[in-house]
C-alpha cells in the first residue's frame, strides 16, 4: 500500500503543490487583512479545488508529453524536469494516468462550483474554467499551448494574478487593486520555475517542437531571462512596499533572494548540468519561501 501511495505521490508530483497553494493563501489573507474577516470552510475548500486542478494538470502533462515523445527524449530527467517518468518505465499505464487527471479536474470543479455560489457575482467561475482549461490545454492536443510559444503566459496567468485574485474573492466577495499588487511577486516566481527549467530541457524540448522561450532564446539567454524574472519578483516587493502596497513587514519575504543570488550565478548553473539543477531546486523553495511569507506578513502586525 505505502509503495503504491509514494508512486502516486511520484506521478502527480505533489511537492510541487507551492506552487499553486502558496498564491491561493496569500489571495485570503490579503483580503482578511484589508476585512478583518476570514472564511474557514471557503479557504479549506479553495485550497482544496487549486491543488486538484493542480494535481490533474500535472497528470495531464505528463501524459501528453509522454504522447509527443518529448519526456521520452530526455535521457537525463531531473526531480524538477523531464515528468515524473512512471509511463516511461511502466509503472502506470497512459490510461490510468490521464483517468486520474480527468478525477482531479473533475474535483477541483466540484470545489468551483461550490465557491461560486457562495460568492457574488460569477468571478470565482470564470477565474476558475481559467485555471482549469490553462492545466488542461497546456500540454494537451491539438491546442498544446506550451508547445505553441505560449507555456510561460498560461504558468504566469494560471499561477499568478488569477489564482491570488480567486483566494481574495472567496474571502472578500470582490477583487481590487490590492488582490492585483499582491500577486505580482507569486506569478513571477512561479513562471522562474518555469524558465530554469526550460534550461534543463531544452535540448529536448527542442527535438519534440516544444517552442519554449529557452528555446527561442537559447540555453543562455534563456537562463540570463530567468534571473532577470527572479528578480524581478522581489524587485517589485520592494517597490509595493515603497508605495505601501504592502506592509513594511512584507520585506521579510525578501530573505530568500539574499541566500540564493549566488547559487543562481550564470556561471555556476550553465557550466555543468549540476549547477542548472541546483538553481532549479533554489528556485523552487525561493518560490513556496517566498510567497508563503508574502501570505504570512498578513497576518503580523505592522
Amino acid at each position: 500500500m505505502s509503495s503504491r501511495l509514494a508512486l502516486w505521490l511520484r506521478a502527480s508530483r505533489l511537492p510541487f503543490l507551492s506552487a499553486s497553494l502558496t498564491p491561493a493563501l496569500l489571495g485570503a489573507l490579503a483580503a482578511y487583512h484589508g476585512t478583518g474577516m476570514l472564511d474557514g470552510t471557503g479557504l479549506v475548500v479553495t485550497l482544496a479545488g487549486v491543488a486538484c486542478i493542480h494535481l490533474g494538470a500535472n497528470l495531464a502533462n505528463d501524459y501528453y508529453d509522454w504522447k509527443t515523445g518529448c519526456d521520452s527524449r530526455n535521457p537525463e530527467p531531473t526531480p524538477f524536469s523531464g515528468g515524473s517518468r512512471v509511463i516511461q518505465e511502466g509503472l502506470i499505464s497512459p490510461r490510468v494516468v490521464m483517468a486520474a487527471a480527468a478525477v482531479c479536474f473533475a474535483l477541483g470543479a466540484a470545489a468551483g462550483v461550490y465557491l461560486n455560489a457562495e460568492t457574488p457575482g460569477n468571478v470565482v467561475m470564470v477565474l476558475g474554467l481559467l485555471g482549469l482549461a490553462g492545466g488542461f490545454l497546456y500540454t494537451a492536443a491539438p491546442v498544446s499551448l506550451s508547445y505553441r510559444g505560449l507555456g510561460e503566459a498560461v504558468v504566469f496567468l494560471c499561477f499568478g494574478p488569477p489564482l491570488v485574485a480567486g483566494g481574495y474573492a472567496v474571502q472578500a466577495g470582490r477583487v481590487d487593486a490590492v488582490a492585483v499588487a499582491a500577486s505580482m511577486p507569486a506569478g513571477l516566481l512561479v513562471l522562474a520555475v518555469l524558465l530554469v527549467n526550460e534550461v534543463l530541457d531544452v535540448e529536448w524540448d527542442a527535438e519534440a517542437g516544444k517552442r519554449t522561450l529557452v528555446v527561442a532564446l537559447g540555453r543562455e539567454r534563456g537562463y540570463n531571462l530567468f534571473v532577470a524574472v527572479y528578480v524581478a519578483a522581489y524587485a517589485w516587493v520592494g517597490l509595493g512596499i515603497a508605495l505601501r502596497l504592502y506592509e513594511p513587514i512584507a520585506a521579510v519575504s525578501v530573505l530568500p533572494l539574499l541566500f540564493s543570488l549566488r547559487r543562481l550565478a550564470p556561471g555556476r548553473a550553465l557550466r555543468d548540468r549540476a549547477g542548472a539543477v541546483e538553481a532549479s531546486r533554489v528556485t523552487v523553495l525561493s518560490q513556496g519561501t517566498t510567497t508563503g511569507l508574502l501570505a504570512i506578513s498578513y497576518l503580523l502586525p505592522a
